[in-house]
């Protein structure tokens, strides 16, 4: 009876699984095919929500990406793809190289501004504080690059 049970509990699980996944892919395809459509490549539902946020925040109105992409295999794969796989590598790289900057230009902004309302938490004495904290704290570790570069040295 326990087995019976058993089996019957991981029929269904794996049933709502399924039913879930073909629900969650046929979702992103419906949401891939109805985005912009300067859009050409088909991102998940994340991203696209990722965009329209980004699109509609003030801080990213116009904002272009002043790195280039460098064209890199991932490690050890130029031991064993050949030419035609490597463009199409590199063509997903270029895909995907844009919208990974602008979520990387997104989080660098939050984080700044995360720090920046912690730092408003504290007094004018406290951030004096930190601040010479931190100076000491640089002071010390060029005093430890110095020594172990005078270590190396010798």
């Amino acid at each position: 009876m326990t087995r019976f049970a058993g089996t019957l509990l991981i029929t269904l699980l794996l049933t709502t699984l399924s039913s879930v996944c073909a629900h969650t892919q046929s979702a992103s395809r419906d949401a891939t095919a109805t985005s912009d459509a300067g859009e050409s490549q088909k991102y998940g539902t994340l991203y696209q929500l990722e965009v329209k946020d980004q699109a509609n925040s003030e801080g990213f109105r116009g904002v272009k990406i002043v790195k280039r992409f460098t064209r890199r295999l991932p490690n050890f794969y130029s031991q064993v793809v050949s030419d035609a796989q490597k463009d199409k590598i590199y063509g997903i790289q270029a895909a995907y190289f844009e919208p990974i900057e602008m979520l990387t230009l997104r989080l660098e902004r939050l984080k700044a501004e995360r720090d920046a309302q912690i730092e408003a938490v504290l007094s004018a004495e406290q951030k004096a504080k930190v601040g010479a904290l931190n100076k000491d704290s640089a002071t010390r570790r060029a005093a430890t690059r110095a020594a172990n570069a005078a270590a190396r040295s010798n």
